[in-house]
């Protein structure tokens, strides 16, 4: 799972109404970036890079 997968779950966990606007070169990178909004991340996770 990459680092921009997470970090995009992690800030449409935040609010409904952020609205994350991912950029990219690749196709690859538009999948990932689609498939953050899948991804659940749990109570702890958000606690945790809420930290970072």
């Amino acid at each position: 799972m990459s680092p921009q997968r997470v970090c995009l779950a992690w800030m449409l966990a935040k609010s409904p109404v952020v609205v994350p606007i991912p950029g990219a070169s690749r196709p690859e990178s538009v999948r990932d970036s689609v498939a953050a909004a899948d991804l659940t991340l749990t109570a702890d996770e958000i606690a945790a890079l809420d930290a970072v």
